[in-house]
């Protein structure tokens, strides 16, 4: 689905971008341990787990958990979310009949980039707020980086299969989106919610323009 255009192929979004080295330290410690996480069709461990565990706050639509005493590396989540998301802001990347899509960091790409290289720290001014979706639609989909619209601080979203990542970049942030943040807050904490709004709202925005595609409209 692009703004432009919703239809299925076959095609993955992909470009020669980095070396052997670079792609095994994303792959290692990011991708390979939050796969073991997500809705894989039969399971959702992360929310399997977020059932069994005791809660330690609940809002409205939105439960939070301690990432650390579930026994979950939210180190993994962060790094695979910041990998994705540098990624997004390294090219202009190709996706469905000549659009393309690129993420802008501006600052904060280059403490990014050394952090995933394991030069620095966890960078100043970055939190990744992690949340697992009960609802079944945002367990079935993808979406790649995308700057959100009308939020207080500079924020991207990413959707994968049914962990919805929320990353600040604002060394302004109040403190308490530190408190929210799966890294710097002091129990790591994890959220669990209600995904269908967001995922509806991000639906809706992508088909405001998108031309629907004749194997598609006709089901």
């Amino acid at each position: 689905m692009t703004p432009k255009i919703i239809t299925t192929s076959p095609r993955q979004i992909w470009a020669h971008l980095l070396c052997l080295e670079c792609e095994g330290r994303l792959n290692k410690f990011g991708e390979t341990p939050v796969l073991k996480l997500l809705d894989n069709g039969r399971g959702f461990p992360l929310l399997e787990r977020m059932n069994l565990a005791l809660t330690l706050k609940v809002e409205a639509n939105t439960v939070s958990f301690s990432g650390s005493a579930m026994g979950i590396d939210t180190d993994a989540l962060a790094y695979f979310s910041l990998g994705f998301l540098w990624k997004g802001s390294c090219l202009k990347w190709k996706t469905l009949r000549g659009q393309t899509t690129f993420i802008k960091l501006g600052p904060y790409r280059e403490s990014i980039r050394t952090y995933l290289l394991g030069k620095t720290g966890f960078p100043a001014g970055v939190f990744v707020i992690v949340a697992a979706c009960e609802d079944k639609g945002s367990r079935g989909m993808v979406f790649p980086p995308a700057k959100v619209s009308g939020s207080l601080y500079p924020m991207f979203s990413i959707l994968v299969r049914g962990i919805w990542f929320h990353v600040i970049t604002d060394k302004k942030a109040a403190p308490k989106v530190k408190h929210l943040c799966s890294v710097q807050s002091e129990q790591r904490i994890l959220h669990l919610k209600d995904c269908r709004s967001e995922f509806f709202e991000a639906g809706r925005f992508l088909r405001k323009n998108a031309v629907v595609s004749p194997e598609l409209s006709s089901h």
